[in-house]
């Protein structure tokens, strides 16, 4: 009997979200403050990288998930009698993470294995994740869910605008050099995850608010008022939170909202002034 288990990892922030689904499973992504190793987030949540960041000046850096922690995550998800994994990672664009699953999984035998390369990350990965999980639920085959999770991404959006730039520019995830000298200027940048899986700078605008309105215009004219569902996450900056979510209950009455506390492995590359809003298109 076919058995699937979905895994993702810990940029997905699954485990910041309320599920009974007992078949999804979630590799960390560490990150280092110096010589400081944060993980375990599901046990421990993000505050305690929150708080650390808050107060260094130090640059986080993060490390994808080793070939070694990888395949015991296969192993342990094999010994508990799945037959099949789905593995629903960061995008290969931002990480190493999806490489390194794919090393592992010449590594294994008796579990067959799917790695997809998600071209995303945050909550719009990890409703991608949950829509895998409830299609296995249902019954449906692993080519079939994998189809399904894949058109569910083409109905989604996500931007994103901080006030500082610092570590983004110097962990190099960002994918045009322009953001340098906004950074220099003090200008604050509306950041696109594009359809290939990459952070983009669209545009620069001159103050914090602006680029908040910005990214939450980008997304009321993409996102369907009847089956959408706009994201918004935040770090401990609850005024910003509260700013955005005034503007688009303004605009958008009716629109369902959902707030997601942005992961520590996402943080340690935006900082915690940043705020970002998407969107998911939900056809069913």
């Amino acid at each position: 009997m076919t058995k699937i288990a979905i895994l993702t990892d810990s940029s997905s922030s699954t485990y910041n979200v309320d599920h009974h689904y007992d078949n999804l499973f979630s590799l960390d992504i560490p990150c280092f403050i110096g010589d400081n190793i944060f993980k375990d987030f599901e046990k421990n949540g993000d505050e305690v990288f929150y708080e650390a960041l808050q107060n260094t000046d130090i640059v986080p850096k993060t490390s994808q998930p080793s070939v070694g922690e990888t395949l015991s995550m296969y192993e342990k998800i094999k010994e508990l009698g799945y037959t099949h994994i789905i593995y629903l990672p960061i995008s290969k664009e931002l990480s190493g993470t999806y490489q390194n699953g794919h090393i592992a999984k010449d590594m294994i035998e008796g579990i067959e294995i799917k790695i997809v390369d998600t071209k995303m990350t945050v909550s719009i990965l990890g409703s991608m994740v949950f829509e895998a999980c409830r299609l296995s639920r249902l019954g449906d085959d692993v080519d079939t869910i994998i189809q399904k999770v894949l058109a569910l991404r083409e109905e989604t959006g996500y931007y994103v605008t901080l006030n500082n730039l610092t570590s983004l520019v110097k962990n190099g995830r960002l994918s045009n050099a322009k953001s340098i000298l906004a950074n220099l200027l003090k200008l604050k940048p509306v950041i696109s995850l594009t359809n290939e899986g990459k952070l983009v700078s669209l545009e620069t605008v001159r103050t914090y608010k602006a680029a908040i309105k910005e990214v939450i215009n980008k997304v009321a004219l993409e996102v369907d008022q009847h089956k959408g569902v706009i994201h918004v996450a935040y770090t401990n900056n609850t005024n910003d939170l509260d700013y955005a979510l005034q503007i688009i209950k303004e605009r958008l009455p009716h629109i369902k909202i959902e707030t997601f506390t942005l992961p520590a492995t996402v943080v340690a590359h935006v900082g915690l002034e940043t705020l970002a809003v998407g969107y998911v298109n939900y056809n069913i």
